[in-house]
């Protein structure tokens, strides 16, 4: 997927429905690079072990690290992996 399309910013928008209660909120959108959407729905799946996540080698992005991948500007591949897990 080159851009994520309206779709995935809608599911971010559910998914973060209680996102404003995350304790470490901006620490997790840094880690995002940024992206708050990532954030939501990055909280929304793995909660306290989200930024662990982030920096752990992820069998399902082809044994790649989630925090390396934004900073090399492979963010959707990410999204990609976050909205194909089971809600």
């Amino acid at each position: 997927m080159k851009r994520m399309d309206i779709r995935w910013y809608t599911f971010a928008e559910i998914c973060g429905r209680d996102f404003s209660g995350c304790s470490f909120k901006e620490e997790l959108v840094i880690s995002c690079g940024g992206s708050e959407d990532i954030a939501r729905v990055l909280f929304f799946h793995l909660r306290s072990e989200s930024l662990a996540w982030l920096q752990r080698v992820v069998p399902a992005l082809g044994d790649q690290v989630p925090a390396r991948l934004i900073a090399d500007g492979q963010a959707d591949r990410v999204r990609d992996c976050l909205w194909s897990m089971p809600c």
